[in-house]
């Protein structure tokens, strides 16, 4: 069996802001985002811990790569409590179940229900 240690690594890397917390963001957002790593209170909360940190571009471009990947209910949402120009990529492509969706709505700011209403799904 081979141990998967990814996450371990990000984790343990320089996440100082600059490049350190932008390099342990986009790693996060990957692994978590394609379902790689469990989205957990560690993940979300170094997220959010990084976020401060890390550049709106920089956090725009993560949310456009989970397009190319699944993220869970979990990402969505910590991607939702962003500002818009971060949220709306993820919103406009998350697929979720039904049940998370509606778990989600009431914590969306009236701009991210926004984009949600114009989902053709």
């Amino acid at each position: 069996m081979r141990f998967d240690d990814h996450l371990r690594t990000v984790l343990a890397a320089d996440m100082t802001p600059g490049f350190g917390a932008q390099s342990a963001w986009r790693q996060l957002v990957d692994l978590a985002g394609r379902g790689r790593v469990a989205t957990d209170d560690d993940v979300i909360d170094r997220l959010a811990a990084l976020r401060p940190s890390v550049p709106t571009s920089v956090r725009m471009a993560s949310a456009r790569a989970l397009a190319f990947g699944r993220p869970d209910a979990r990402m969505v949402a910590f991607f939702a409590e962003d500002e818009i120009a971060v949220a709306a990529p993820v919103l406009r492509t998350a697929t979720l179940d039904p049940s998370d969706w509606l778990a989600l709505l009431p914590a969306l700011a009236p701009v991210g229900r926004s984009v949600l209403r114009s989902r053709r799904d």
